[in-house]
């Protein structure tokens, strides 16, 4: 397990654009992560993607990046919605999940002063169900999508109270 003193963050810049794209493994992975996108993920598909979300943040262990999220909704006194989430390969089951997500929930409630975070994760991603989960976040809808093979796949749609 890494001690959470052996992380950092900080808010992704463009020279982290390249590491950022490679955390995503396989076509399933940056599904996960970033369904719109075409495996491999590129700069320009990430460029596209951050220009409209807000506080894109990479966790670091030893100056390596080995995680990524952002918020892609925010509503100030409201709530922030958590997306692109991906740890590297390399580094899962670590604790890193549990350390972007908590860093993600700080600054929400830090900078914009929410009331709950939204997130959403599709039905196979076990590992990433089983972490919102353990870390407080509770379904309150499916909503039908369709993977890149066509297939229906239901997406998860999780929230997490912030206590007062």
């Amino acid at each position: 397990m890494v001690r959470y003193n052996d992380l950092s963050y900080r808010s992704a810049n463009p020279t982290d654009f390249e590491a950022i794209c490679k955390l995503p493994q396989n076509a399933e992975e940056l599904f996960f992560m970033f369904p719109k996108a075409e495996y491999p993920l590129t700069r320009v598909q990430l460029e596209v993607t951050i220009k409209d979300r807000f506080d894109p943040v990479v966790v670091l262990m030893n100056d390596n990046i080995v995680g990524f999220a952002n918020f892609y909704e925010v509503v100030e006194n409201q709530y922030c919605s958590i997306g692109n989430v991906i740890v590297s390969s390399e580094y899962r089951n670590l604790g890193i999940g549990t350390f972007l997500i908590r860093t993600m929930k700080q600054i929400a409630i830090e900078k914009y002063k929410v009331k709950e975070l939204h997130l959403s994760c599709f039905n196979t991603n076990t590992n990433g169900i089983l972490l919102y989960t353990k870390l407080g976040y509770v379904p309150y809808e499916i909503e039908k999508r369709i993977d890149k093979n066509g297939n229906q796949i239901p997406l998860i749609k999780m929230k997490h109270n912030i206590k007062q």
